[in-house]
């Protein structure tokens, strides 16, 4: 976001954080930003329109976003229920939210759509794995979730047209595997 790194919540032994902070490789130093205004571990990030999103967390349905022009966190359109550990991705102007876990811990294959025009998420057609852990790559026109957790590591790795809202299952990694980086 605007050539820097942002890292905001997740958490260590002693607990989630609601800390901010911004890496800038020019000057090759981080600086610490005003705090959200609630701890967020297992927290999905997305950039919209100049902002950053921080979506849900550890028991929390709320989203707050920051703004790098004002340097303030304001509040977003909460979502429907509590989802921790999912994914986000910004796609052609609007906000997906993929998978996760819920308030009781239990894997979900929910998708969310939060169109900034309307100012509303919208539920979209299921992944077929519920998993939390995975991680999302726009690619060839679609939204591809690969790895993951559903219990146990995943090998699963399926794709999402947003244009016809619906899912393809394509070929699975060669070793299971959660919380990769893609």
């Amino acid at each position: 976001l605007g050539g820097k790194i942002y890292f905001v919540g997740g958490g260590n032994l002693s607990g989630s954080k609601n800390i901010a902070e911004r890496y800038d490789p020019v000057t090759n130093t981080w600086e610490t930003l005003s705090s959200m205004s609630v701890t967020r571990g297992g927290v999905a990030s997305a950039v919209h329109n100049g902002k950053l999103y921080a979506i849900g967390g550890q028991d929390l349905s709320s989203v707050e976003i920051y703004d790098p022009s004002t340097e303030s966190w304001s509040s977003g359109v909460a979502l429907p229920s509590e989802v921790n550990h999912g994914a986000a991705l910004t796609v052609n102007g609007k906000i997906y939210l993929i998978g996760g876990r819920n308030s009781s811990n239990q894997n979900i294959s929910q998708v969310l759509c939060l169109d900034p025009s309307t100012n509303q998420w919208q539920a979209k057609a299921s992944m077929p794995t519920a998993r939390h852990g995975h991680k999302l790559v726009w690619f060839e026109n679609r939204i591809w979730t690969i790895g993951g957790s559903n219990g146990s590591s995943t090998n699963k790795v399926e794709s999402y047209d947003p244009t016809s809202n619906s899912w393809r299952v394509d070929a699975t990694l060669t070793v299971n595997r959660h919380w990769p980086f893609a």
